[in-house]
């Protein structure tokens, strides 16, 4: 390959490695196209391994590995994308000390540690064009180490609210039958009460996963603390309860339109684009709610619960984890 198409291909590696960090780091749009494609196989890979033998202390790792993954992957198009330019540039780097110019081997360590601005001086950019791709890449490396920085920061703080708000949303409950159970012996004023202020919680963790997809990636150990399953099995207590109820509480209908604007916001990264059919109906037994209507609400949400059993299982979880306690 000449040196014209090294440096060409180089610097498209370099212009798509640059345009997966902006659109990664800098946009609502989510992952870059191939920060995205190494998300999903290392997670598919994790779910796989998990499958096989349930393992849900591996999969807490799950999180903590693609954003390492990731990185890694920034750092390999920058560090190949240069080496590609250096590879096509044999007059731009010389051996400090004789100055002749360096060999293939040379110019791609020079282009390495040029990246992380490491300086070792063993060699050294020669005439105005190997000054300027050094600059240039030192300059790449720096902005790449910064962007991943602040990539890292609302990314572990989104983790840590979504473990949260699935705590929270545990309290009132971890299966729907007991969701129900205690709205009733408190009342469902009262219950309402509660409720407040949840939709605003979930919308929030929605477009959190807009901007950041990864998030859901970080798997909860505990049923408790996963939102898939808290959110699961507070859509199906929503719905008995609004079967139920001759006067349904206001917070109800509003919390269950922002759960399905929630599988609006992440279905389309870790989900297929159709729904799967509708997962088991929730025990109703003893709940006193009227059959007709409680089939009819959940031929209604069918759609919804089946994206929702999708959520439940791309995060390690099973259906039936919906009824399993804590």
């Amino acid at each position: 390959m000449g040196p014209l198409l090294l440096h060409c291909a180089g610097f498209l590696v370099l212009a798509l490695a640059a345009w997966d960090v902006f659109v990664t780091s800098l946009t609502l749009r989510g992952g870059g196209p191939v920060s995205s494609w190494a998300a999903r196989r290392i997670w598919a890979a994790l779910l796989a391994v998990h499958r096989r033998r349930t393992n849900h202390r591996l999969l807490s790792f799950g999180g903590g590995l693609v954003v390492v993954g990731v990185l890694s992957v920034w750092v390999v198009m920058l560090a190949g994308g240069w080496g590609l330019v250096f590879a096509g540039a044999p007059q731009a780097v010389v051996d400090a000390t004789t100055g002749a110019p360096a060999d293939l081997a040379a110019r791609l360590y020079f282009a390495g540690f040029n990246l992380f601005t490491l300086g070792l001086g063993d060699y050294k950019p020669s005439g105005a064009w190997g000054q300027a791709l050094t600059v240039a890449a030192s300059g790449s490396g720096l902005l790449g180490i910064t962007l991943a920085v602040t990539y890292l920061a609302p990314v572990l703080s989104g983790a840590v609210s979504r473990q949260a708000l699935a705590g929270e949303i545990s309290l009132l409950g971890c299966s729907p039958r007991q969701i129900v159970e205690g709205a009733r012996r408190q009342g469902l004023e009262a219950f309402s009460g509660r409720l407040d202020g949840f939709a605003g919680s979930i919308l929030k963790s929605a477009e959190q996963h807009l901007a950041y997809p990864i998030l859901h990636d970080f798997h909860a150990r505990h049923r408790r603390l996963s939102l898939s399953l808290r959110l699961a099995a507070l859509y199906d207590a929503l719905l008995i309860l609004q079967a139920g109820a001759e006067d349904p509480p206001p917070a109800a209908a509003a919390l269950a339109t922002a759960i399905e604007l929630y599988i609006m916001r992440v279905r389309h990264d870790v989900m297929p684009a159709a729904a799967a059919g509708p997962p088991p109906a929730p025990d109703m037994s003893g709940l006193a709610v009227p059959q007709a209507q409680a089939e009819t609400a959940l031929q209604q949400a069918a759609e919804t619960r089946g994206f929702l059993l999708q959520l439940v299982e791309h995060d390690g979880w099973t259906w039936s984890d919906l009824t399993a306690g804590p």
